[in-house]
């Protein structure tokens, strides 16, 4: 393919496309995604396309096999972003905010195959290298549905991370940095620190805590006989309740994490939820109303509603033990994926909460020629045998075009096969 386009970005027009160049390039001809397309010095622009990258054999084929699955391995997610610099451009705005303790909350919108699952890893992998605590969650409506918040916990405390000193730290990591941060008044973690401070790492005790502050189930040590010890009364800490009207107490635990995390000067907590709209297939009315009444909770909490600093009766809230949705100041930011479905009342008036809300446009042909272009490099690198004329790099192209509908995923996923099946056929014995 090897065309002349290239992604570009402009101070006031932002991002395009050039179509064609002229005077020895001193000037671009660029179709921006405004629809304008106009003559501009090249050096008015700023080359946006992915950079290449030397990719070894090894690596190689690890980025194939994840884009036959049509993904992004994670450590290669700087090389394989195309075309989401206005996006990009935004969520990094947030997350400079949020490293002064400004939280916010951002919506990425789009069809199946859009790439809303690759933006967001690639701004989780953007919010770890800023320093942030940052955790995620792909929401399901089997393992980790809305309507069950503890399940949301434990998901996303299981995969919390931040990088300091160039090391990567976890959950336990932070409790024990901010266990000698002042913090009287919240029910659950005021005395978990507590117990931390005093606690004997090396004590068999403090794995079933660690586990039980996690969101792990610990029911074999308050049951089984057999047990080398027995857990009881909760060790006056409530319990991590596994009801669906808990969302209040779970919104207030991580707003106090954000809390002691922004006491910590790590800036605040940056919350990722993949899948959003899988809480539309909730067919209990019940369940649905308290999967949505979590994600407002949530989302009014990263935004620091003065009205959820106290118990507002308008959301769903535990009856065990009541708690407002945020504890002091809030300083979290939320970013979340969803698949626009229209005609929904409930999720609709949550969705029009968020003011920063970003629809993946598709690809344009010169943006998949950039990508289709790499895609070769790539292929061409784990199978350095391998080799396919420009003519029939055109076919494949088209083919995919064709394919693909305008769904990167697809695209992606039936170039690499292509090119896997002319590899293949290449390798056969020729019959005479």
């Amino acid at each position: 393919m090897k065309q002349q386009s290239d992604i570009v970005a402009h101070s006031v027009f932002g991002e395009g496309v050039v179509v064609a160049t002229r005077w020895d390039g001193g000037e671009a001809q660029v179709k921006f995604r405004s629809g304008l397309c106009l003559w501009l010095p090249s050096r008015w622009l700023k080359s946006i396309a992915a950079h290449k990258t030397e990719l070894d054999q090894i690596s190689s084929k690890r980025l194939l096999e994840a884009f036959r699955m049509g993904v992004v391995p994670h450590q290669d997610i700087d090389s394989f972003t195309f075309g989401r610099a206005y996006e990009i451009s935004a969520l990094e705005q947030g997350l400079q905010k949020l490293k002064k303790g400004q939280g916010d909350v951002y919506l990425i919108e789009g069809s199946y195959g859009s790439g809303k699952t690759h933006l967001l890893e690639y701004t989780r992998h953007l919010s770890l290298k800023r320093g942030l605590v940052t955790a995620y969650c792909e929401l399901s409506p089997q393992e980790t549905p809305l309507h069950r918040p503890k399940r949301v916990y434990r998901e996303l405390i299981y995969n919390l991370r931040y990088i300091k000193d160039n090391c990567e730290f976890h959950f336990r990591d932070l409790l024990k940095i901010v266990a000698d941060i002042k913090m009287q008044d919240h029910c659950f973690l005021t005395p978990v620190l507590k117990i931390l401070r005093d606690m004997d790492n090396a004590d068999l005790m403090s794995e079933v805590f660690w586990q039980w502050i996690e969101g792990e189930s610990t029911k074999k040590y308050a049951t089984d006989s057999r047990a080398p010890f027995r857990v009881r009364g909760g060790q006056k800490i409530p319990a991590l309740y596994d009801f669906s009207t808990a969302g209040d107490f779970y919104s207030y635990i991580f707003t106090g994490l954000s809390y002691l995390i922004h006491k910590a000067g790590l800036g605040g907590l940056v919350l990722v939820l993949d899948e959003v709209e899988t809480v539309t297939r909730i067919w209990d009315y019940v369940f649905y109303s308290r999967g949505l009444s979590f994600l407002e909770g949530l989302i009014l909490a990263a935004l620091d509603s003065d009205e959820l600093k106290q118990i507002d009766t308008r959301l769903v809230h535990n009856k065990v033990r009541p708690t407002p949705y945020i504890y002091k100041e809030s300083h979290m930011m939320i970013i979340f994926a969803i698949t626009p479905i229209h005609g929904l009342r409930g999720l609709d008036n949550i969705v029009k909460l968020v003011k920063n809300r970003y629809y993946l446009r598709r690809f344009s042909k010169p943006e998949l020629e950039v990508i289709f272009d790499n895609l070769v490099d790539a292929y061409n690198c784990a199978y350095p045998s391998f080799t396919i004329e420009v003519s029939r790099q055109g076919n494949v192209f088209n083919a995919a075009l064709k394919r693909g509908s305008g769904e990167l995923r697809e695209f992606i996923k039936f170039s690499v096969e292509a090119f896997d099946w002319l590899r293949l056929g290449m390798q056969r014995p020729q019959k005479e």
